[in-house]
């Protein structure tokens, strides 16, 4: 599938009403660093937000609501309040803050199940909470500069119902792009929440993402190298 076919997608399925999503984002009292302060930072964002935009500079000034990053920037702001020690464990790459194939790379080195210092490797989206991160390596296919994507799941997966097996989750990210149930604006772009769609495998293994959810069409399916991981601390 093209690049200018899965804009499409999007933008049809923008074009359509929005299906209810039954999952509820986690509320959390304030705790130690793991995925229940990952989510209290996002929550903290939605409390406030004000304004925000996608760009790869990150800016971020919560006193005036203002959020400007992308997806990789906004990742990494988060787990830096939420999660310091799985920052730190994915590195900063040539003094750089990460880009989504480095925390696509750290949570691949981990065997499915397994937990290799502060990161645990989700061994499948049925088994995936919120606070999880997810990470996928941009296909060589895929005309982008991106090095793939990354976010994080704010709900309890669901299976879907729809032509394309797998779980829906309500995800949290920065993009141009909108999701099913998106909760930015048609004009607005950075950060926001939306249902993604996690297609599996006869395994129940991950195999790609749907970025428009239960609205996905199975040849709008991107194939992928994907995973999860929680950050323990």
């Amino acid at each position: 599938m093209s690049k200018v076919v899965f804009v499409l997608a999007v933008a049809a399925s923008m074009a359509l009403s929005s299906v209810a999503f039954a999952g509820k984002k986690a509320r959390v009292k304030r705790t130690r660093p793991g995925p229940a302060r990952v989510l209290q930072v996002l929550e903290g964002i939605e409390d406030n937000l004000v304004e925000t935009k996608y760009q790869h500079v990150t800016r971020v000034r919560p006193k005036r609501g203002e959020y400007f990053f992308d997806c990789s920037g906004m990742t990494d702001w988060v787990l830096r309040r939420g999660a310091p020690a799985a920052a730190r464990a994915v590195g900063r790459p040539e003094g750089r803050r990460p880009l989504a194939i480095h925390y696509y790379r750290r949570i691949a080195k981990i065997e499915p199940g397994e937990r290799r210092g502060p990161w645990l490797r989700v061994d499948g989206p049925a088994s995936a909470q919120p606070g999880d991160v997810i990470a996928w390596e941009r296909p060589k296919w895929f005309k982008s500069k991106s090095t793939g994507h990354v976010g994080f799941i704010v709900s309890e997966p669901e299976p879907n119902h729809g032509p394309v097996p797998g779980w829906l989750v309500r995800f949290a990210d920065a993009s141009k792009f909108k999701h099913e149930d998106d909760t930015r604006d048609e004009d607005t772009t950075g950060y926001g929440t939306g249902v993604l769609l996690i297609p599996v495998d006869e395994h129940g293994r991950a195999r790609g993402y749907g970025w428009i959810g239960s609205q996905t069409r199975p040849e709008w399916v991107i194939p992928c190298n994907i995973v999860i991981g929680r950050p323990l601390r």
